[in-house]
């Protein structure tokens, strides 16, 4: 079983349910401000990029460690590659890695003979000491 705002699995026993949807800008915007956000998990079944999207002032304000699964194959079904989210963290000051056994190794791009498929971010500025620990 897969839940997703697209269909996957292309499957005839699909079911579709309507759910309101916000961005996560939003909802920091809406309530009283954190003193800080250290950590965001993202696996959406293939619409990280949008939920990517509309957490850019939150992402860019508090700098979290991001940890995201990301499929070429769910990606497609929205209309992006996983390297365009690559693009989007470089762009706010974030290295995007992978992870090799205990250690970390800094990731470029995703072409079609990558295999891997779960991506941490870190800020370069902020998580340095974290980042030197792993590699």
């Amino acid at each position: 079983m897969a839940s997703s705002m697209s269909n996957l699995r292309e499957a005839k026993t699909t079911v579709t349910e309507e759910s309101k949807i916000k961005r996560l800008d939003d909802i920091i915007d809406s309530m009283p401000r954190p003193d800080k956000l250290d950590f965001i998990k993202c696996e959406v079944e293939g619409a990280e990029l949008l939920v990517f999207k509309g957490a850019l002032e939150t992402l860019k304000r508090y700098k979290p460690i991001v940890f995201s699964k990301i499929l070429r194959k769910w990606s497609k079904n929205f209309g992006y590659h996983p390297n365009d989210i690559i693009k989007l963290f470089e762009s706010i000051g974030y290295e995007c890695y992978v992870i090799c056994g205990d250690k970390l190794k800094k990731f470029a791009y995703v072409d079609e003979n990558t295999v891997e498929t779960n991506y941490p971010f870190f800020y370069k500025q902020k998580h340095a000491s974290k980042i030197n620990k792993f590699l």
